[in-house]
């Protein structure tokens, strides 16, 4: 994911250098390796990870930790930060000025009771008071001030206001939706097509964390 992260952002931002912790120090040398080669970039292996974030526009953390690997001291003023899973400390959640959140899972038809509470609550497109309810939240692990995408495409609510604003994007609770649209797609040609075999539910269950 650190890699697809890069190419990514390529797409939307010159991207010309890149700096990369992991606890171990192969892999870290051997990514900073492979970015400088493939983009023509430079990219720096750092022994600490505070170091990822000195003089950086861009931070990106992407690890299945279980600790925060992201700490708000680290944070500077204009920084972007994106993140899998949010593994911060509290005061990653105090500093950041605004959270993009892409989406919120609807409940299933049918199962109204299964509305996800802060995608109602708390993150709520166009609340009038989403500053407030958030803030009410912070101690809980929520950003001061969350917009939506759907919030920011209608004019209802306002982005960033000042180049000097740390900022924070989240895909929100969208459970890998652009996956399982794909997946539909193909099935269904498939099934048209006339391709393919049957495979087993049993197959894909376990109850083990990869």
């Amino acid at each position: 994911m650190a890699r697809s992260h890069v190419a990514a952002l390529r797409c939307v931002r010159p991207i010309d250098r890149i700096q990369v912790f992991s606890p171990t120090s192969e892999h870290r040398e051997t990514y900073a390796q492979e970015m400088a080669e493939l983009y023509d970039v430079e990219a720096v292996a750092v022994d600490d990870p505070g170091d990822v974030c000195r003089g950086a526009d861009i931070v990106c953390e992407c690890t299945d930790a279980a600790q925060p690997v992201v700490m708000g001291r680290w944070l500077e003023p204009g920084m972007h930060l994106t993140a899998i899973g949010n593994h911060y400390d509290q005061q990653v959640y105090e500093r950041v000025d605004l959270c993009f959140r892409l989406g919120t899972a609807p409940a299933p038809i049918g199962l109204p009771q299964w509305a996800t509470e802060q995608g109602s609550v708390t993150y709520a497109a166009g609340a009038t008071d989403i500053g407030e309810t958030t803030k009410a939240h912070r101690s809980d692990g929520r950003f001061q001030r969350v917009v939506s995408l759907e919030g920011l495409l209608s004019g209802g609510e306002q982005g960033r206001t000042s180049p000097g604003e740390i900022t924070h994007s989240t895909r929100g609770n969208l459970q890998g939706a652009q996956f399982f649209a794909v997946a539909g797609a193909v099935y269904e040609a498939a099934r048209a097509a006339g391709v393919g075999r049957e495979l087993p539910t049993e197959w894909f269950l376990q109850d083990i964390r990869d």
